[in-house]
């Protein structure tokens, strides 16, 4: 039995932090939900009170939400380099792309999904954006390449390969 165990759904987000446990080649358990069933039992609440996916539980350790699974993982295993080191200065832009995917794009696709109104009115409340902004500073940063945080493949190029693909180069929705 494995020590950790991964909560998920096949129409969700646990895409991100199943390609995240691959590239860590380390073992895992899978409990796969569905969403109005075990998502909503009593002993999933105990485990995630919001009754969503993805979750791990790495022992007595649970952790909630894509990008600080990711970035938990990364550092529970340093070993596999997905991560720069904790006090190096690469650390500034590994955390910057992480939350921004976490942050940012995702509201900003989320309003675009949604046709949320994001314009002249209120863009500056609004703590994501413009959509346009949001794509143009993204691409941006992978012209840099080879990797988001530079020579580096991280745990922050798996969120951003998974979650841009079809929204970077303008491809249409």
């Amino acid at each position: 039995m494995s020590e950790l165990t991964f909560y998920t759904n096949p129409m969700s987000r646990g895409r991100v932090v199943r390609w995240m446990l691959e590239e860590l080649a380390i073992p895992y358990e899978t409990e796969i939900l569905d969403f109005e069933g075990a998502m909503k039992t009593p002993d999933y609440l105990a485990i995630n009170p919001m009754g969503k996916v993805p979750t791990i539980k790495h022992g007595d350790t649970v952790v909630t939400e894509v990008a600080a699974i990711c970035t938990y993982l990364a550092d529970q295993f340093p070993g596999k380099g997905l991560a720069p080191p904790v006090n190096s200065r690469e650390r500034g832009p590994y955390y910057r792309w992480l939350f921004f995917m976490a942050g940012p794009y995702e509201m900003a696709t989320s309003a675009k999904a949604y046709d949320w109104r994001i314009d002249d009115d209120n863009v500056q409340a609004v703590g994501c954006g413009r959509l346009e902004d949001v794509i143009q500073t993204l691409e941006q940063a992978l012209r840099k390449g080879p990797y988001i945080c530079g020579q580096q493949f991280t745990a922050a190029d798996v969120l951003v390969s998974s979650c841009s693909g079809p929204h970077l180069n303008r491809t249409p929705w």
